[in-house]
Order: C-alpha cells, then structure tokens, then sequence
C-alpha cells in the first residue's frame, strides 16, 4: 500500500481531531492540493519511492506527518468559518454561550507555523524549490523583487 495519501482517518487521529463527517470530506477535497505540495518541494527519487509499496520507514513516517500538518494548514481557514457555535475555539468564558475562534491574523500564523514544521519534518528530502519555501517560510522573505521608486524633489 503506498505511503501517500495518508487515510483520513489516521490523518484525524495525528491531528487529535474529532471524526466529523464534514472535516473528513473537507481533508478528502484538499488530499490532492496537499500532494501536489510535497510533490513540488521533494526530490524526485524520494517522491518515487514513498509512491511505490517499497517506500523505507524514515521517509515514509515524516512524510505522513507533513502530509498530515499540511492537510491541516490547508484547511484550517475552512475549518474555521465564523458561524455561530463553530471554528476553531481560542478561549471560552465562564459562561458557555461565550466564545472566542481564531483571528484571521492567527490562522495565518497557525498555517505558516504549520508548514514549517511539515517542511523542516522532510528537511533531508527537499528539493531546491523545498528549501527556498522554507527560507521563505522562516524568514518572511519572497523569490520576487520589487521596484522600490523614491520621489525627490528638484
């Protein structure tokens, strides 16, 4: 049985999430984003092997786990749709009609959280492309210039 997809099930029970039938059709829609992620970022022979039943033990155990944290930083803004009495709960209050879910701003630092630990998970199998996202990752900085124009006064 090859190493990827990692079965919904097990990917809810690395995560410590509940079985929802709407989370498992939610990893299920964005399984295939997750894979072409790891496919673009992982060094070719690797890639290979973890699709072949003969895949070594190393790589297939860390790239369940990234696959995993990157199926959840996938979804996590989906997760966390801000309707009444759902999302992702950041705090609750004495009384249990108030909540609090996650900020914009904190899903998006829960997500790059997220993909550096999946990334740093397959370190050894990257990529150039694998380690230029995680450079990225880690220190904020992106493979595009911009043109900077600065107005003086003649």
């Amino acid at each position: 049985m090859p190493v990827l997809p990692v079965p919904v099930e097990r990917a809810l029970t690395i995560l410590n999430l509940r079985s929802d039938e709407r989370i498992i059709a939610l990893f299920g829609e964005h399984s295939q984003v997750v894979l072409l992620f790891l496919k673009r970022v992982s060094d070719e022979d690797t890639w290979q092997q973890l699709l072949d039943e003969s895949a070594y033990d190393d790589a297939s155990s860390s790239y369940t786990f990234s696959y995993c944290y990157l199926l959840l930083a996938s979804t996590l803004e989906f997760l966390n749709l801000k309707t009444i009495g759902e999302g992702i709960i950041k705090t609750t209050g004495i009384d249990t009609q108030q909540t609090e879910l996650l900020t914009g701003g904190e899903i998006q630092s829960f997500k790059k959280h997220l993909s550096i630990k999946a990334l740093e998970n397959i370190e050894e199998y990257l990529n150039a492309d694998g380690f230029e996202r995680l450079r990225e990752l880690k220190l904020g900085t992106s493979r595009l210039r911009t043109n900077r124009t600065k107005a003086t006064v003649i």
